[in-house]
């Protein structure tokens, strides 16, 4: 059974991911969505602002003493989100851009950051995993969204694509002290899209379909396992072939 830190468990991945890493794991899942609270023995809930240094510092020294072996970086602040804050739909706004960046990149380097500082141990095997997009460092097709409540951000891919390049510096400084950084960058999850628009999408992927929450997960799945002690500072990408064109 391993210690798993989850930051960022209360969207459409991070509930599954959940679901799947407190099977057989200790999991601490923090959130600005949840509360603190001791869901079992094995599942335990914090509220955390990722933006907040001092408060990301708090959680990672708290649980300290017992080192997590596992962290997964999924927290991430989307189009969809800025939306329901009312933020208006400008792909150049740069309160978007600015929040974006500070939840994203920098929510990504404290963490990492505090890992490093309370939780790093030359003498066990850890593995990092932080969660980027297939649109980091593939452009999107602009067209498919036209029309649509949502859209993507210059933003979005700008941060996503900053976590990438983090990711392969701290994979290349750590990896000769037992622990192994990577990334994980999926395609467009089907999350109850509209018919319009996942036809649109699945017509830009060679699987011709949007993926699930389990064919995301299966990557974290093997990054944790022992199998995976060589792999170091990939960006491995779940997108049904999108970037393969």
């Amino acid at each position: 059974m391993k210690k798993i830190c989850l930051i960022g468990g209360s969207g459409v991945l991070g509930k599954y991911f959940v679901k799947q890493l407190s099977k057989k794991n200790e999991l601490h899942v923090a959130d600005i969505g949840l509360k603190n609270s001791k869901k079992s023995k094995k599942l335990f809930t914090y509220y955390l602002d990722i933006e907040n240094e001092k408060k990301v510092e708090s959680f990672f020294e708290k649980n300290k003493k017992k080192p997590f072996e596992v962290l997964i970086n999924n927290s991430a602040f989307t189009t969809e989100m800025a939306i329901k804050k009312k933020i208006k739909k400008d792909i150049f706004s740069s309160d978007v851009f600015d929040k974006t960046i500070k939840v994203n990149l920098k929510g990504v380097f404290l963490s990492c950051k505090n890992f490093i500082k309370y939780h790093h141990r030359k003498n066990i095997d850890q593995r990092v995993i932080n969660i980027s997009t297939m649109y980091a460092l593939h452009g999107p097709h602009h067209s498919i969204y036209n029309n649509e409540n949502f859209f993507s951000s210059i933003s979005y891919s700008a941060s996503k694509a900053g976590i990438v390049g983090m990711t392969k510096w701290l994979a290349t400084k750590y990896a000769i002290e037992n622990t192994n950084f990577n990334t994980i960058s999926p395609a467009g999850v089907f999350n109850h899209q509209n018919k319009k628009f996942i036809k649109k999408y699945s017509e830009l992927v060679p699987k011709k379909k949007m993926a699930t929450q389990r064919q995301i997960y299966s990557a974290i799945d093997f990054l944790i396992s022992k199998d995976a002690d060589y792999v170091v500072g990939q960006d491995i990408f779940i997108d049904g072939g999108f970037s393969a064109w």
